[in-house]
């Protein structure tokens, strides 16, 4: 395996680092050594630093390859050693017993301190390890009581308190939430648009319009080349941290998408084009037709103040490993972004990154989805939030009304969920399937409340296209897997209030039937794709239509809604009961905005 360090000058491969595998720790167990865990990234300004100074510092070289197992894990690639190790950020650089338990743990440390914590955890483990690990399986236990599920019944409060966590965390100065440092948070900005598209509170548009507003006009957006930077160490937003990401800027273009088609004079419709600017010129690989996961920090380049100036310099590194998960969002963010603005290009960008994941990164003999597209990729397959995504930018396709067959594909990412992750206890879902000698903490499933909701709002949504109520159930048995947990995950509970509410709504689903290419049919369809209300679904259905691979899909659809093929009609369902056939598109928008007023809330 090559690992990656620095690109400045630093001695930290002189240290004999193994990659994460139970061979790594069978040798610290038959040495009766600790283990060194360093989790880094490639993207990661203090994991060069730690590289160049701490790993670079002789007397740390020597105590490390003299005292210790060391094992280092990038954090992208292992996003399950990650969940289980992770510190408290990147670098995360954590002591462990040989059997993978945590002793002590920190994010970057200095060279001075990180001699002694060597010198320390090895002298403890040499001489009081029966006390040692009799603490650390105290700890473990305490840790294991604390995380058991308490599943519940859902309710209004759940997101009413999510809700009023948020507001209590919303920086009325500044915008965004908390004080510093500051990170964009698109998961609760998406919470908040779809309170507001709920319930149209205006405090919330405010909220809104201030935290998008300063977020693009600040330092922590790169007003040269477009993309968001990771976050911002001041309040203010204005000093950033230079790396930019894949997943982050997949997720806010997704915002600010759909602030667009909200508050379509809020001039956001420029911030996705920038922001679309930057990953088709920096992260869009045509040789893969899938997107880069990042862009290297580099504060000097990003500093100089023109287009002219930075092009005398080499542009920041970037890491062309292609992950799936990062291009499922940013397929489904490109489609967002096709939506609001009627670009096609975005949608055929979006839909060649989700057939290069069919083609390359699903494994078709057995059915398993990889993490990412090197050979490494297979190591971690079924990752909840891989299939999560999928199963979101999957519908999102179907949604489009031009990918009939994406339907079937989110059926694949559902059924993963169901025989592969599902915790049939309590609930819910596990980050990975069972790995049978993994080492350490791997060996036990966890259950991330973001990547829930995350599948749980997707099964709701393929429950309402498909009318199968197997989806819904295992959605809402997740759901419930949460209710009694759910407030210590603080504001990363915002897409668990969110998925809640579409539960407790009534589905709406729009169909709209006519031949592909007639007018009335596609002006009734643009009213359809033009609701924004959370909990919606829709079906573009084209009698004699074939997908891809020749197969004809939407006759089943047909049959089973019980819609006549032989007029172009659309037809507003809520819950099981579906209007009469509707001919116009003014009258189809008066049967949406009366469907609109079923979010009520129950004060």
């Amino acid at each position: 395996m090559t690992f990656r360090f620095s690109p400045r000058p630093n001695r930290a491969a002189e240290i004999g680092w193994r990659p994460w595998s139970e061979k790594a720790f069978q040798e610290a167990q038959v040495a009766d050594k600790p283990v060194l865990l360093a989790i880094s990234a490639v993207w990661c300004h203090w994991c060069h630093v730690m590289d160049e100074t701490s790993y670079s510092d002789p007397e740390v070289i020597r105590l490390i390859n003299e005292r210790y197992v060391p094992i280092r894990v990038d954090n992208d690639e292992r996003p399950d050693v990650n969940r289980r190790y992770n510190m408290g950020g990147w670098p995360t650089t954590a002591f462990l017993t040989p059997d993978g338990e945590i002793v002590h743990g920190g994010t970057y440390v200095p060279p001075d301190a990180m001699r002694s914590y060597l010198e320390k955890v090895a002298d403890l483990w040499s001489t009081q390890r029966s006390d040692l690990a009799q603490r650390v399986a105290e700890l473990r236990e305490k840790e294991n009581d604390s995380r058991a599920p308490k599943p519940g019944d859902l309710s209004f409060q759940i997101i009413d308190q999510v809700g009023s966590l948020v507001r209590g965390q919303y920086d009325p100065q500044f915008g965004g939430f908390g004080r510093e440092p500051k990170f964009p948070q698109p998961k609760l900005l998406r919470f908040l648009l779809d309170e507001h598209r709920r319930f149209g509170y205006p405090e919330i548009s405010t909220m809104l319009h201030r935290t998008l507003g300063l977020m693009a006009g600040s330092g922590m957006y790169d007003h040269i080349e477009g993309g968001f930077f990771r976050y911002a160490t001041t309040r203010q937003w204005e000093i950033p941290h230079y790396e930019k990401m894949l997943e982050d800027n997949a997720e806010l273009l997704a915002i600010y998408s759909e602030a667009h088609r909200s508050f379509p004079t809020g001039g956001y419709d420029r911030v996705v084009r920038d922001v679309t600017r930057w990953m088709d010129a920096v992260l869009w690989q045509p040789d893969k037709t899938l997107w880069a996961g990042s862009q290297d920090a580099d504060e000097h380049y990003y500093m100089l103040d023109s287009a002219e100036e930075r092009s005398k310099h080499d542009a920041p590194f970037v890491d062309r490993s292609a992950f799936t998960g990062w291009n499922a969002l940013a397929a489904s963010a490109y489609w967002a972004a096709w939506n609001a603005t009627g670009n096609d290009a975005f949608e055929k960008r979006a839909h060649e990154a989700m057939g290069s994941i069919a083609r390359g990164l699903w494994d078709s003999q057995t059915k398993s989805l990889r993490h990412f597209d090197a050979a490494d990729g297979a190591k971690v397959v079924d990752h909840l939030g891989d299939v999560a995504t999928n199963l979101a930018a999957s519908l999102d396709a179907y949604e489009t009304g031009l990918h009939p067959g994406a339907l079937g594909g989110a059926t694949r990412m559902a059924i993963t969920l169901r025989d592969r992750l599902e915790d049939r206890d309590s609930g819910g879902f596990f980050d990975a399937p069972e790995q049978p000698g993994e080492p350490g903490r791997l060996s036990r499933r966890e259950r991330p409340i973001e990547d829930n909701a995350l599948a749980a709002d997707g099964l709701l949504r393929l429950a309402a296209l498909s009318g199968e109520d197997e989806w819904r159930e295992l959605a809402l048995r997740a759901l419930r897997g949460f209710v009694g947990e759910y407030r210590q995950w603080g504001q990363f509970a915002a897409s668990y209030a969110n998925a809640v509410a579409r539960a407790l709504a009534e589905p709406l689903v729009v169909a709209v039937v006519g031949p592909a290419d007639d007018p009335a049919a596609d002006a009734l369809w643009r009213r359809a794709r033009a609701s924004t209300d959370p909990a919606r679904s829709l079906h573009r259905l084209v009698p004699g239509r074939a997908d891809d691979r020749g197969i004809e899909r939407d006759p089943e659809i047909l049959t089973r809604l019980g819609f006549p093929s032989d007029r172009v009609a659309a037809y507003v369902c809520v819950g099981t009961v579906c209007s009469a056939p509707i001919a116009d598109e003014a009258s189809l928008g008066r049967a949406l905005d009366e469907a609109s007023r079923r979010h009520t809330h129950p004060d």
